[in-house]
């Protein structure tokens, strides 16, 4: 159907009304573009009521296009139709090259050993976009990080490399998890390392996960020693008190934290081991739970719940 002209008074084109229902683009918005860059600059009628010619609509549909597809208004609208049309073209020749490559794991390491934290980022947030918060923790994040130790630990990367992934994507978790900030009741989880404990990455995946299922934690982060964690579980009150033990630990001193740990804490208060070494701790007490899958995780999350509601 031919949408009706405004040529009352012999100009042919378009009333404002119509060219915004054409385009897309508001009213307010073509008299803003006309005062501030000079385009539209429609034809006067002899009330000097606006008209916009077809030319005007061709032109303002590309850059309404152009800002669908992220492009600032500055950027495009002093662009010609040709120019408009090649920078849409472009656009979604791209758009659909990066939906075409999906990230894996080896371009991950790829980008890390190229050095090349701005595509890592961008490739982890992709990852994001593609799975979801849940498994991109699980089929994403956590192989990353075992790849990566397994390469720094056969020599093949470099510790500047293992750090830079920590940067990179504890800041993308702790993005992730910041959407949860404001939940103001429900069970809390206190998650920390101890003293001389250097990998925290497990801490902020676990942390983002247990957001996911509902839960609140307060994150000490490593080289905390066990005496202020306990004192921090009693003064956050805490359900929960989550200790990561890395490849790294001393097995020997980590079993001494605990025990230094298990007598400050009040009796019934569970304390989760996580980390690729928590199975070693052969410490005999009831309330140390091996954490180290994410299906305990899950079956540790509903024992939590039980006993939170229980005591509600």
């Amino acid at each position: 159907m031919v949408p009706p002209r405004d040529d009352s008074e012999a100009l042919p084109g378009y009333s404002i009304r119509v060219a915004s229902r054409l385009t897309g683009v508001s009213p307010d918005t073509l008299r803003m573009w006309e005062r501030r860059y000079g385009f539209p600059k429609p034809l006067r009628n002899g009330s000097q009521v606006r008209v916009y010619t077809d030319a005007d609509i061709e032109r303002l549909v590309l850059v309404s296009r152009a800002l669908k597809a992220g492009f600032r208004s500055g950027e495009v609208i002093h662009r010609g139709v040709e120019e408009l049309r090649n920078i849409l073209a472009n656009s979604a020749r791209i758009e659909t090259e990066n939906e075409q490559r999906t990230p894996t794991i080896d371009s991950l390491l790829a980008r890390l050993m190229a050095d090349d934290p701005d595509g890592l980022r961008d490739e982890l947030r992709r990852s994001v976009a593609l799975f979801g918060p849940r498994q991109f923790l699980t089929d994403v994040a956590a192989p990353l990080v075992e790849r990566v130790g397994e390469a720094w630990a056969a020599g093949r990367i470099a510790i500047r490399h293992e750090h830079l992934l920590s940067e990179v994507l504890s800041g993308q978790l702790r993005l992730l998890s910041s959407a949860y900030d404001d939940r103001l009741s429900g069970p809390v989880a206190l998650l920390a390392g101890f003293t001389d404990e250097q990998h925290g990455l497990g801490l902020h995946m676990v942390a983002l996960y247990l957001a996911l299922e509902g839960i609140t934690t307060r994150l000490l982060g490593v080289n905390t020693p066990p005496d202020q964690v306990a004192e921090a579980a009693v003064a956050l009150s805490v359900q929960v008190v989550g200790v990561t033990i890395s490849s790294s630990s001393d097995i020997a001193v980590t079993e001494g934290h605990l025990r230094r740990l298990l007598s400050a804490l009040p009796a019934d208060m569970p304390v989760w081991l996580g980390g690729r070494n928590a199975r070693k701790i052969a410490l005999n007490d009831a309330r140390l739970q091996q954490v180290v899958t994410w299906a305990e995780v899950d079956l540790a999350v509903v024992r939590m719940r039980a006993s939170f509601d229980a005591n509600a």
